[in-house]
């Protein structure tokens, strides 16, 4: 009976010494929750400040693209270790921290090579620099001007004004045309003349505008020549120069005049049409 009872007296014991080992866990686990928490909110409210700061401070001679991916690499490396430090508040030991990034990096093979494939091609546009934030470029039919140049991608504004996100590694693996790599850009119109019309009197016109329109650069050597018969209008190729900045304005109101200064002079611009000619045969019956 005596047995029995200390066996019982023990099992008592060890349940208490359980009970209290379980609760002294959940508080400390909820401590250190609670400390996570706050190192995360404390740690965020750095991370502006010091992003706030380098904003600041970013020598001139930077162009916005620069800082925008100096910004963007240092946000990514700041939270990487904010939250490492937290994971070690938490009670994670260095050995479980490498281990979990080890078997992340493991179960996300793919995406980390774009991940990395991405970063690389950041850091290529960072340092070749094909083009600038405020740039109008196209890459794989998306036409806008760039807004915005990051770690792992580039964001650039069409004009309906919609928001292209375009990957690093195709940014640097794909043609890119920089439309305003140059400070000045030619504008290059071939302009149908009707047959019925005075086409020397058309090219007359288009060599005053050459001199005389405001917004193109009179002193370069523009052109304006017949180049070809085509079936219902005679060619002329129209290629002046005007300053990137002005481009789509200037090419904009040189259509406008030249319809203008075409229809004072009654030349006209022929569209296509087809002429359909009916021959009514002579009735031969008696």
């Amino acid at each position: 009976m005596k047995i029995v009872e200390i066996i019982t007296d023990l099992e008592n014991k060890n349940g208490e010494k359980i009970l209290k080992i379980i609760i002294n866990d959940a508080l400390v686990l909820c401590i250190r929750f609670v400390l996570f928490l706050i190192v995360l909110f404390i740690g965020k409210k750095i991370i502006e400040f010091i992003l706030n700061r380098l904003e600041s401070v970013s020598h001139e001679k930077l162009d916005i693209g620069a800082k925008q991916f100096t910004k963007s690499f240092v946000k990514l490396g700041l939270y990487i270790i904010l939250v490492l430090v937290g994971l070690l508040i938490f009670g994670f030991n260095e050995h479980s921290i490498i281990t979990m990034i080890s078997a992340i990096g493991l179960g996300v093979g793919i995406s980390l090579k774009d991940f990395l494939s991405n970063l690389a091609g950041g850091v290529i546009i960072l340092f070749t620099k094909p083009f600038y934030v405020g740039e109008y470029i196209e890459v794989n039919g998306a036409f806008g001007q760039v807004f915005k140049i990051e770690v792992f991608s580039t964001h650039i504004n069409t004009l309906d004004s919609k928001r292209v996100i375009i990957p690093n590694n195709l940014m640097v693996s794909t043609l890119v045309t920089n439309h305003d790599a140059n400070s000045f850009r030619k504008i290059k119109l071939d302009i149908p003349v009707s047959y019925e019309s005075d086409q020397l009197k058309a090219v007359e016109i288009l060599e005053g505008l050459c001199k005389t329109f405001p917004g193109l650069e009179h002193d370069k050597p523009n052109f304006v020549n017949i180049m070809e018969y085509a079936d219902s209008s005679v060619n002329i190729l129209f290629l002046v120069w005007t300053k990137r900045e002005g481009y789509y304005r200037v090419r904009s109101e040189l259509l406008a005049q030249i319809i203008k200064e075409f229809n004072k002079a009654n030349i006209e611009i022929p569209y296509n049409k087809l002429d359909i000619n009916l021959k009514q045969e002579a009735d031969t019956e008696n």
